[in-house]
């Protein structure tokens, strides 16, 4: 989706939400007691998988405004409110229902 505007995901999509969770659960590791070898590569990386399809099926087309930079740019926060965020703070999430969310609160 970040490639393209359109309901596909990429895999710039799926690097780009996996580093977030890496740097995420780097960032947070004392305050969430786990560390990123306990949260598991593989995990994020399915994790990751499943947000970025999440996010491209849920996407809407932005036309002549779309601007690929724009969704880097969101996908890759790990701060209050992102997607990294909302995705670790359960464990085994809902990632649809995470999704859907989080961009009604980014759009």
């Amino acid at each position: 989706m970040i490639d393209n505007n359109d309901r596909c995901k990429d895999f710039e999509d799926v690097g780009v939400l996996f580093h977030a969770l890496i740097r995420y659960v780097e960032a947070n590791e004392e305050v969430r007691d786990q560390s990123l070898v306990a949260a598991g590569y593989a995990n994020l990386l399915e994790l990751a998988g499943d947000a970025a399809e999440a996010v491209a099926m849920q996407h809407k087309a932005e036309g002549d405004d779309w601007d690929g930079c724009v969704w880097f740019e969101l996908l890759e926060k790990i701060d209050e409110g992102s997607l990294a965020e909302a995705l670790m703070a359960i464990e085994d999430p809902n990632v649809p229902a995470v999704v859907r969310d989080w961009l009604s609160r980014v759009e």
